[in-house]
């Protein structure tokens, strides 16, 4: 069995692990923010009261609110999914009463606009709106809720994912919202949230040119349980060859037909492909069935989440995966050849 964690122990991510700590110093880490639940509240209590539905996104609006703002994250459990998340009273209540409300949206973390839609005027940064502004892509809004709608259920098929926090300039941009929305929000603080956004977005500067380094190495193929990362993997210019029937019935939550399961199988027992990237946090006994035929056939398995894992922030994790992504092309099969330019 063949595995990639993020957090292996690695040359790539020591050194990438040490710019991000570098560019964060004075930075202040996801155990200060809090948790819509009741867990736990971030500092600066006096200040701008900031609600994410996430914990990513928590975690970037904390490195951007610094010691001045209170942060909070709607899901708090590294195993929930948000998708299908349903808020307490409790918890829509404090995204209602936020001074500033950071998510997803396009019906990922649909939660959020049910409890905005019994609040007052509350600021918000959505990340899909950051995301057609970084890229010039829109990501049209679909309900998880109502996957038996042709045109929800095949959004992502139709070239639409919206899982944005995996596209570096949107998280950048995202942070320069935030940043704004502060900085209006408690002006005697503005020029400081701007100066913690340029620090998040330089963060990313190492992690830019790694996928850039990935790129230079060719085109590999790779397969996937979901699209999860797919932004990320189209930055380094990745090519999936995963069956779209596949991809669409597990999003669907559906079991896939047997020829795009059995075509799924086939291109890991073939090692026709350099890694599995596989998300841990929606496995079903289908899904684990690829993973299985992943590791039978000696492949790594690079895992994903949709929420950050306990104790890790957003930039430590995301070096971990790509990371994950180099070591997984560091022992690609033979059989698994990476296409030219043009190719692909």
């Amino acid at each position: 069995m063949t595995s990639s964690s993020p957090f292996s122990r690695h040359p790539r991510l020591a050194r990438s692990a040490a710019l991000t700590v570098a560019a964060l110093a004075g930075g202040v880490a996801l155990t200060a923010c809090g948790s819509a639940d009741g867990s736990g509240s971030g500092s600066a209590a006096d200040g701008p009261n900031v609600v994410a539905s996430t914990t990513v996104y928590a975690d970037i609006a904390q490195q951007v609110a610094g010691g001045n703002a209170t942060v909070e994250s709607v899901i708090s459990d590294p195993a929930a999914d948000p998708h299908s998340y349903e808020a307490s009273p409790a918890a829509a209540a404090t995204v209602a009463a936020a001074d500033l409300v950071v998510y997803n949206g396009a019906g990922y973390d649909a939660f959020v606009d049910r409890a905005l839609g019994n609040a007052g005027d509350v600021a918000v940064v959505r990340a899909v709106d950051e995301y057609a502004r970084a890229t010039g892509d829109a990501v049209a809004d679909h309900d998880h809720d109502h996957a038996d709608d042709a045109e929800d259920a095949h959004a992502d098929e139709a070239g639409t994912n919206e899982h944005v926090w995996f596209s570096l300039p949107t998280v950048a941009a995202v942070a320069g919202q935030v940043a704004e929305e502060l900085a209006t929000i408690d002006a005697e603080h503005a020029e400081e949230y701007r100066d913690n956004a340029r620090r998040f977005a330089d963060a990313l500067i190492p992690l830019e040119e790694e996928l850039d380094a990935i790129h230079d190495r060719g085109h590999f193929p790779y397969a996937q349980t979901e699209r999860v990362g797919a932004h990320l993997f189209d930055t380094a210019h990745l090519v999936d060859l995963t069956p779209p029937g596949f991809l669409s019935s597990i999003e669907d939550d559906t079991d896939p037909s047997a020829a795009d399961l059995a075509a799924t199988l086939d291109l890991l027992s073939e090692r026709r492909v350099a890694f599995l990237a596989f998300n841990s946090q929606t496995e079903t006994p289908v899904t684990a069935r690829v993973r299985d035929a992943a590791e039978e056939a000696d492949l790594v398995v690079v895992d994903l989440t949709e929420t950050l894992p306990e104790g890790i922030g957003y930039l430590p994790w995301m070096t971990g995966i790509v990371d994950s992504l180099a070591n997984a092309l560091d022992s690609a099969p033979d059989s698994a050849t990476p296409a030219a330019d043009g190719e692909h």
